[in-house]
């Protein structure tokens, strides 16, 4: 039991507690419609006419979904807590 008696009369060492920052990732959130997909044009018959209608219909869903990429590509790297949302 003398060996023991040895330690009562120590208080252990205490360590205050250090504030450490872990950074945190967070990511802006895409709206949906920047992420639906395009639509394709489909013939309805077998005409030049149709051809020149499907061409210009498919010109534009390329357009729209160049536009929704360009709006996503501004997001990227931006802090999620902005006001990004229209």
């Amino acid at each position: 039991m003398a060996a023991l008696a040895g330690c009562a009369g120590t208080p252990p060492r205490t360590v205050a507690p250090e504030v450490v920052r872990v950074p945190v990732t967070r990511y802006v959130p895409i709206p949906g419609a920047l992420t639906a997909p395009c639509p394709i044009a489909g013939p309805k018959d077998m005409t030049v006419g149709e051809a020149v209608r499907i061409a210009r219909e498919r010109r534009r869903a390329l357009e729209a979904c160049n536009a929704q990429l360009r709006q996503i590509r501004a997001m990227q790297g931006s802090p999620a807590d902005e006001g990004l949302h229209p």
